[in-house]
């Protein structure tokens, strides 16, 4: 079932180019709902009590509809939630306008391009942007396919939602209430803790695919780095093993496609290992 519906759910990102649905108003109204009966609780207690309703929803519906037409029902809020929890949709579309520009030469149509993309504002010429893009492809990766991927599979639709409604706290808490900051903060070191493990799958699986001495080294260096550096090691993983220059001066969009290329392999080499761990378990 989880394999059936993880390739659904790619194929219908991947190459119908469907995803980007989701929206957060949504839970901004779950959560101010919530929100009188929160307020003064513990920020773990409330972190609990927002995601336990949610999961009890889908229990409640599996209960309600199991063994309709053969497990049909399962399936189709599998593939569903898996949808809307992270998107597999090809970067290089969205980056089309920034290459162009790149093309050109003409960094200030590139920069606008991915102004929403990147997170690294403070861009001095072409070879900055580019790294900043090459980075950006790591992270964005890393927080909308492969840590969901990861709990999809560990836990199904329960992991995937866990790890997507933390987010959705985290960026969500402080416009619901200015004085959830430490709901927020707290919200933020149980994502951390989410992510710590798919990072370091996923830093291995990009040596794997790449330059595997340089990949490997970095990943067992850093293998136990703290929790606050997740993003990074997600990101430098990536860098590593495209055995990348330290020295920004030399990135260019080359090292964009490398990227985006060595993500598309990495995912293709997590879609065999399901693959084969679901044969394993059938035999």
């Amino acid at each position: 079932m989880i394999l059936i519906a993880i390739l659904f759910c790619l194929a219908l990102q991947r190459f119908a180019k469907m995803g980007g649905w989701f929206h957060a108003s949504w839970f901004e109204g779950y959560l101010g709902l919530l929100n009188p009966w929160l307020s003064k609780l513990d920020e773990r207690l409330i972190i609990l009590l927002v995601i336990a309703p949610i999961l009890l929803l889908f229990v409640l519906l599996h209960f309600i509809f199991a063994g309709w037409f053969f497990d049909l029902f399962d399936l189709i809020l599998a593939t569903t939630v898996l949808f809307f929890c992270i998107d597999a949709r090809d970067l290089k579309y969205k980056l089309k306008p920034y290459f162009e520009a790149m093309e050109k030469s003409d960094m200030h149509s590139a920069s606008d391009a991915v102004a929403d993309f990147i997170s690294d504002v403070s861009i001095g010429n072409i070879a900055d942007l580019s790294r900043a893009v090459t980075k950006a492809v790591f992270l964005k990766s890393f927080e909308r396919v492969f840590v969901g991927l990861f709990w999809f599979v560990a836990f199904g639709i329960y992991g995937v939602a866990t790890y997507s409604l933390v987010v959705l706290l985290r960026q969500n808490a402080l416009k619901v209430n200015p004085n959830y900051i430490e709901l927020a903060k707290s919200a933020a070191k149980v994502q951390e803790i989410l992510e710590w493990l798919p990072a370091r799958l996923l830093g291995f699986t990009y040596a794997l695919v790449g330059h595997f001495n340089k990949g490997f080294n970095y990943d067992i260096k850093h293998l136990w780095s703290g929790l606050s550096e997740v993003k990074k090691f997600a990101v430098d993983s990536g860098l590593a093993a495209l055995d990348v220059s330290n020295n920004v001066s030399d990135a260019d969009k080359s090292e964009n496609y490398a990227a985006l290329d060595i993500v598309n392999r990495v995912l293709i080499i997590w879609i065999m290992a399901v693959i084969l761990i679901f044969l394993g378990l059938l035999l």
